[in-house]
């Protein structure tokens, strides 16, 4: 018998070798001459088909079916790939005894197994909603879940050739040339130096950070028609916002704007939650002295205002937002709170490890 033919004969007993690997460790399969990824999945499937559960009975079941059936090896890791899918306990042994039940090569048996799952983990119908996906430095992405129509009559009046062009185009009043855009009504924050440089014609070299998250370059607000709701904040590039000072424990709509023009988006390191859906937060806590004014406030993702470490005298543990040099930045729990930093360079905190918004 050839080397092909003996390794094709052993994995006609699939069950059987993975029985012999019951009890044993990943490291005593690899001793005894088996790859790394050959020993891992042995173990998966032995842990599975023999290792003590509460459906014990249909563990027996499903164990002298894939006997009987004889199925090879590569067949037992397809059901159990799919089994191991399924949302309950219950449901994996229930497909694992009707999978190994069922005469049928590996091919045969995974196109089986995944009509099964399918069957057991029917898809969640999509809400009707938008979702908006915001990136730092990169493309945002709008998606619109509705009814079918909707979709239909949205997607009859794309160009294919410039579907994008024609989304923009949607916003403008019919027969518009060129395509009106919507204007302003968030705050556009503008450092006074840089006003300097775009009314210089330099528009295109400087970045606007807009309240609701998104940018622009300076050339591309200008060419905008602001509405009289629209807001432009100029802020001075060394002493930030220039505003009235109120003690007050709410902040005023007028300071809301200042921050959120200071902060266009949350503080935190890599949250880019737009500032219009931000909270005013208190870098001082109101309970521990914190006055309501423009240097002691700061936009603040709700997430991110509830887990800022807001008393100075608890250990820390998720860090908090400071104001370092005129700015706020976060300041890390493991960071000495005395200190401060002396440079403009100083690098950069690392990422507080939390989800995205």
């Amino acid at each position: 018998m050839t080397a092909l033919q003996t390794y094709l004969a052993a994995l006609a007993p699939g069950i059987d070798i993975v029985a012999g690997c019951a009890g044993m460790s990943e490291d005593q399969l690899c001793a005894a001459g088996a790859p790394n990824k050959t020993a891992r999945t042995l173990l998966t499937l032995a842990d599975a088909l023999f290792a003590p559960t509460s459906f014990s009975r249909l563990q027996r079941q499903a164990v002298n079916a894939a006997r009987e059936r004889a199925h090879p090896l590569p067949t037992l890791e397809v059901i159990e790939r799919y089994a191991a899918r399924a949302k309950t306990k219950r449901d994996a042994w229930r497909l694992r005894v009707e999978l190994c039940r069922t005469a049928a090569d590996t091919d045969e048996m995974e196109k089986l197994a995944r009509k099964k799952l399918r069957e057991l983990n029917p898809p969640t119908p999509p809400r009707p909603g938008v979702r908006i996906r915001r990136r730092k430095d990169a493309p945002w992405t709008l998606a619109i879940t509705g009814p079918s129509s909707l979709i239909a009559d949205l997607e009859s009046s794309l160009d294919e050739d410039a579907p994008l062009d024609s989304v923009a185009a949607l916003f403008s009043p019919s027969g518009a040339a060129p395509a009106t855009r919507p204007t302003i009504t968030t705050n556009a924050i503008i450092t006074l130096d840089e006003l300097d440089r775009i009314i210089d014609g330099d528009g295109e070299e400087i970045t606007i950070q807009l309240t609701d998250g998104a940018r622009l370059t300076g050339a591309e607000l200008v060419s905008r028609t602001l509405a009289e709701r629209g807001l432009i904040t100029l802020v001075h590039p060394y002493e930030g916002a220039v505003n009235l000072y109120r003690t007050e424990r709410m902040a005023s709509e007028k300071q809301r704007l200042m921050a959120a023009a200071e902060n266009p988006v949350c503080p935190w390191p890599a949250c880019n939650y737009p500032a219009d859906k931000c909270q005013v937060h208190h870098l001082q806590a109101w309970r521990h002295g914190g006055e309501t004014n423009m240097s002691n406030l700061a936009t603040c993702c709700p997430y991110h205002n509830g887990v800022n470490d807001d008393d100075p005298n608890a250990p820390p543990v998720r860090g908090r937002l400071v104001r370092r040099r005129g700015r706020v930045v976060w300041q890390p729990p493991w960071a000495d709170t005395a200190a401060s930093p002396s440079s403009p360079n100083e690098p950069v905190q690392p990422t507080p490890p939390d989800p995205p918004h």
